[in-house]
């Protein structure tokens, strides 16, 4: 008996027990799918903070006065979290006077109620300069203007902000008139939506760094800063720029590498901080995915045991026409190898089909990976031959004369 006929006469067996091979096969598409599911969905996540890190610009970097390896925070200039850590003017300029930079802003930064006919939510408030804030975030306006130099008392809004008042039933449009914390502020701008985690614009309200000075004076030390964003010029080396900036704000508060207060945001910073957690969440999903993927290979154990049972006439039929003892083995080894193997394109048939509803329909991101579609498959094979192999042994070793005994 060739593999030709063995995996015949195994197909052949298995169309007789479909209840049963139903629910062998079932415990291995259950764990192909759910590998293949989980890590396309961490895959595409990590694959969307990617695309969001790009927006954020290849040549920015960030400077916040909040430790991103002792506070947890630092990844956005949006933090306002108690800090120890203060950046002042002086900080500024010292940074300014590196050569690699193209542009580079002072942000100063709060929390407060806004207000707009009588309904009043929280929001984040951005103090900028004007004219030189949008040269390192690319602002892109849906309706009005952005702040211009020598503007006072006027707001920019991000999306989420615009449409935040929901008692109102009307969107802030421009022209409006918000209150923050008392003090009036007229709409010059609406921006679009972005949708990035790294820039969070949608939820700010943009208002000149003179006002937010004043909005804030009972909370700024003088001269001090919230942060500050720079761009650098075309070509130059942002992780050297960034540790160059790291070694000024050293020296300049007093501190060591381990008990800085502040942070420098690089690129690098954030690709490595998002990347080790997705690739680590990857590696546990996937991790548990496969415990389903075991239960499959011991369903597939206790099927070919049963299988033995059931057949030791059968086994014994095949012996006395001369069948040999690793032909027997063989031919268990096929059939539960044949068992993974569908298995596991059902279970890849499933996850594909899922995986594009969750583009299409729910606009999702989700990552094909064929290494790991492959390598699925591969482990539901070698599944069925591993859980097979030991009553496949069993099988082979029945006695001819007993078996046809056997009742």
């Amino acid at each position: 008996m060739n593999l030709r006929e063995m995996a015949y006469y195994s197909l052949d067996y298995l169309q007789h027990h479909k209840l049963r091979s139903f629910l062998t096969v079932l415990g291995i598409v259950v764990g192909i799918s759910s590998v293949i599911l989980l890590v396309g969905l961490v895959q595409g996540l990590k694959s969307d903070v990617l695309k969001q890190l790009e927006d954020f610009g290849p040549r920015t970097i960030i400077i916040t006065p909040q430790s991103a390896t002792s506070s947890g925070g630092g990844f956005g200039a949006s933090s306002f979290l108690p800090t120890k850590g203060k950046l002042f003017e002086k900080d500024y300029e010292r940074i300014d006077k590196l050569a690699d930079i193209a542009s580079i802003t002072k942000i100063v930064m709060g929390q407060t109620t806004v207000v707009f006919k009588n309904e009043s939510i929280g929001g984040s408030v951005y103090g900028i300069e004007a004219g030189v804030f949008d040269d390192t975030v690319p602002v892109e306006i849906e309706a009005g203007r952005f702040i211009q130099a020598g503007d006072r008392g006027v707001a920019g809004l991000g999306a989420s902000i615009a449409t935040g008042f929901k008692q109102t039933k009307e969107d802030v449009k421009t022209g409006s008139v918000i209150s923050l914390s008392g003090k009036r502020f007229r709409v010059i701008g609406v921006l679009k939506p972005t949708g990035n985690s790294f820039a969070p614009l949608d939820s700010v309200i943009f208002i000149p760094i003179d006002d937010a000075r004043e909005l804030f004076n009972n909370t700024l030390l003088p001269n001090e800063i919230s942060a500050i964003r720079l761009t650098l010029k075309e070509g130059s080396d942002v992780d050297a720029a960034g540790e160059r900036i790291t070694d000024i704000l050293i020296a300049s508060h007093h501190v060591t590498n381990d008990t800085k207060d502040f942070s420098v945001i690089t690129p690098t910073f954030i690709n490595k901080r998002f990347s080790g957690v997705l690739d680590t969440l990857t590696l546990f999903l996937g991790a548990i995915a496969s415990i389903s993927l075991i239960v499959g290979g011991i369903g597939i154990s206790n099927t070919m045991f049963m299988s033995v049972l059931e057949r030791r006439r059968e086994i014994g039929t095949m012996k006395a026409l001369g069948a040999k003892t690793d032909q027997i083995r063989d031919l268990f080894i096929v059939e539960s190898a044949i068992i993974g193997f569908i298995g596991g394109f059902i279970g890849l048939f499933f996850a594909i089909s899922v995986g594009l509803a969750l583009v299409y329909l729910a606009n999702i991101a989700f990552v094909f990976d064929p290494l790991v579609i492959g390598g699925a498959i591969v482990f539901s094979i070698g599944i069925g031959l591993f859980s097979g192999t030991f009553p496949a042994i069993e099988a082979a070793k029945v006695d001819p004369i007993e078996a046809l005994r056997y009742e």
